[in-house]
């Protein structure tokens, strides 16, 4: 492994591996505005327009802002010019007081807040602007949650960066693509611990939400329901199997972030079910057979890393649901944890692709645990065919010889592939 390998790694997980606090599609609405708040009197607001890309407006009509109990885009606005604070990132709304509440329900009730989709070609672009009786101050985010390239205030340009490119991706993303899974591999197992050890924050802040989401009621209770099963009498007084409780977790983790918790999620990607997706399966695996720290904190870096490594062969936001190729990180992950041999996750990935093409997103909300269920899933069977030496013959579907192949062919299915279906579920999804 070369400096510029490691190097390259290591830069590629702290920029996809963060805490965000709520969907981050509604966030970036929230960072835009709380940033725009900035340059204006809050008091003296005429109007709110928000603009965002067709997928932006799809992810957020249905799932709930944390700390306001409501879904939406002028909800998620609203909270972040009363109370957002950019230099929090995608944590810009996660100090919602009680007390804020009134405040940000009003201006989000006022008709002072329009929300429409931007004629753009981005994949993720959102434009938050804010009149005030004396001034006015626009932000514009593309190509990702967070990455503002322009300012102005009163019509004069504070900042002006080149905007990224449509369908762009980061250049860390990139420089990815030209490595393979096995790099991923050697990295994750050889690189000195010290260097990924912050990698542990990520099952701390995921398992964390799980067990909000098993404790108390969000969204579907999915997560809780799945759990009861613990307790359930089958007759021969069977408790729930491992396939279980990792579903439970990581379903309870999504209900959580998608019901409107407060608690962050450690997202992958851009997306906190892409994260838990990539964390709780291999935490609980982890835990059930007593693995020591090193061996989670690698099966971790290996999880997060495979499933970026994955997603920099998609676009930022499309119609496939990412949370099955952040997924496809724990099948990784898990296949360390379980027999330390590469060969073993190539073959698990290779038996999600089996699944993969059933994956479409319509859009972020409390059916979002269901589809977490889905990919995990997926997964646990796909790894255990690979343990027992079987895998699905590179004749059927999208599964190729080279795992590195399946994973281009999951870039094209959604970049190339699923372009109409993103706008056929925006379609019906506003005209219900």
């Amino acid at each position: 492994m070369t400096t510029t390998s490691q190097r390259l790694f290591i830069q590629a997980l702290k920029e996809n591996v963060l805490p965000a606090t709520g969907c981050t599609e509604p966030v970036a609405v929230a960072y835009a505005a709380a940033t725009a708040s900035a340059f204006i009197e809050k008091n003296t607001i005429k109007n709110v327009t928000v603009q965002v890309s067709p997928n932006i407006m799809k992810n957020a009509l249905a799932v709930i802002v944390p700390g306001t109990g409501e879904p939406g885009l002028a909800i998620a606005a609203a909270a972040g010019i009363i109370v957002g604070k950019p230099a929090n990132g995608l944590k810009v709304i996660n100090q919602i007081a009680p007390t804020d509440l009134p405040a940000i329900k009003q201006l989000a009730s006022s008709g002072k807040i329009s929300v429409e989709v931007a004629s753009v070609e981005d994949d993720l672009y959102v434009e938050v602007r804010i009149i005030t009786e004396e001034d006015s101050a626009a932000v514009y985010i593309a190509g990702g949650h967070t990455n503002i390239f322009k300012i102005e205030k009163n019509g004069q340009l504070i900042q002006n960066d080149p905007k990224p490119d449509p369908h762009a991706l980061s250049e860390t993303k990139q420089a990815l693509q030209d490595y393979n899974l096995k790099d991923i591999w050697d990295f994750s197992l050889e690189t000195p611990l010290d260097k990924i050890a912050f990698m542990e924050e990520a099952g701390r802040l995921n398992m964390r939400l799980a067990t909000e989401g098993l404790t108390k009621n969000y969204g579907l209770k999915l997560g809780q329901s799945l759990n009861q099963a613990k307790t359930i009498d089958f007759g021969s007084g069977m408790e729930a199997d491992l396939s279980t409780k990792i579903l439970a977790y990581s379903t309870a983790a999504s209900d959580a972030r998608m019901g409107g918790a407060s608690l962050p999620a450690m997202s992958n990607s851009g997306s906190g079910n892409q994260g838990i997706s990539a964390t709780v399966p291999v935490c609980v695996v982890a835990e059930h057979f007593a693995k020591s720290d090193e061996e989670r904190i690698r099966a971790l870096t290996l999880s997060h890393l495979t499933a970026i490594y994955i997603h920099a062969f998609l676009p930022v936001l499309s119609a496939f649901c990412a949370a099955d190729s952040a997924a496809m990180g724990s099948a990784a992950g898990i296949s360390y944890l379980l027999t330390k041999d590469y060969d073993t996750a190539a073959a698990a990935i290779n038996n999600m692709d089996g699944d993969a093409p059933g994956m479409v997103c319509d859009g972020a909300g409390c059916a979002c645990a269901m589809k977490v269920a889905t990919a995990v899933s997926s997964m646990y069977r796909a790894v255990n065919l690979a343990l027992q030496g079987i895998q699905i013959p590179a004749s059927n579907g999208l599964v190729c010889h080279d795992v590195n192949d399946t994973i281009k062919g999951i870039g094209r299915l959604a970049t190339e592939g699923l372009k109409v279906t993103d706008q056929t579920i925006l379609s019906i999804m506003v005209n219900k």
